[in-house]
């Protein structure tokens, strides 16, 4: 329990990046804190929280979800009732609306993706296991993932980048008021663009100079890995993807135009409404 208004405070930066929103803290804690949602605000703004762009785990529900599908050939109905417990975030209406824009090709959300490497791990990839996943017949939590989620359309790359090395890389640094914003590059740009689902995620490289102390509610067991050493077996979807491309784009010049892919996510889903229309 709090016992000064500084550790009240920092409680409730903690609690915000675990539940990942004001409104969710205060449904946790039956509404019963004493302090208002414009108070809360100030507070996240006095630790300079860069606030969330969207609900991650329904993110990851619905790339799990999507995933089944693709693999099985199996209905989305089938799959949401056999699997969708009743505390599940995502309604079938949003995910007939994903899977509609992934047939078209087509993206209508914004999301960032992090390639973090070290000056004394150059060949070695910052990974962590998604935590995300909110009932384990969802396909248990732990599928590998990069640093990324939610950005907002139009928001600056550097708020983006921010936001995800704030919750998903040096949390405790946050609450610590000692997170390091001198690793931002100054006019960071997309090495790339990958199509996840109905989701455009641009991706950005950065390079530590020294190995930190990483912290995340939503990624546990941060460690850098070399990309033969991760598996594709408990891997979210368009990660293998992303490394790949990053190891094939650094053998080659500097290419003149963000390259933009497509995840094998969405290869999969395009595939089976090809072969079967009506479907």
């Amino acid at each position: 329990m709090a016992t000064t208004q500084e550790e009240f405070e920092k409680n409730l930066v903690s609690e915000y990046f675990k539940y990942g929103s004001i409104n969710k803290v205060f449904s946790a804690h039956r509404y019963s804190l004493p302090i208002s949602f414009a108070g809360f605000t100030r507070v996240l703004s006095k630790y300079r929280v860069v606030k969330s762009a969207g609900p991650n785990s329904n993110l990851s529900e619905s790339l799990h979800i999507l995933s089944q599908i693709a693999n099985f050939k199996i209905p989305l109905e089938r799959i949401y009732h056999h699997y969708a417990p009743r505390t599940i975030q995502v309604s079938t209406n949003t995910l007939h609306r994903i899977l509609h824009y992934t047939r078209l090709g087509l993206t209508r959300r914004q999301g960032t993706a992090l390639i973090v490497t070290s000056k004394h791990k150059p060949n070695c990839f910052l990974v962590g296991n998604d935590q995300s996943l909110s009932d384990s017949t969802l396909g248990k939590k732990g599928d590998l993932s990069l640093p990324m989620g939610h950005s907002r359309l139009g928001e600056l790359p550097q708020e983006s980048i921010l936001r995800v090395l704030q919750q998903e890389v040096f949390t405790n640094l946050v609450l610590a008021k000692t997170f390091p914003f001198n690793i931002m590059p100054p006019h960071p740009k997309p090495i790339m663009y990958m199509n996840i689902a109905d989701i455009r995620v641009s991706v950005y490289h950065l390079e530590l100079d020294s190995l930190c102390a990483f912290s995340s509610f939503k990624l546990s067991n941060l460690r850098f890995q070399k990309l033969n050493d991760i598996s594709n077996i408990k891997i979210r979807p368009g990660i293998i993807e992303i490394l790949q491309n990053y190891e094939q784009l650094s053998l080659q010049p500097k290419p003149s135009a963000t390259p933009e892919y497509v995840s094998n996510l969405n290869s999969n889903l395009f595939a089976l409404v090809e072969a079967n229309p009506s479907g």
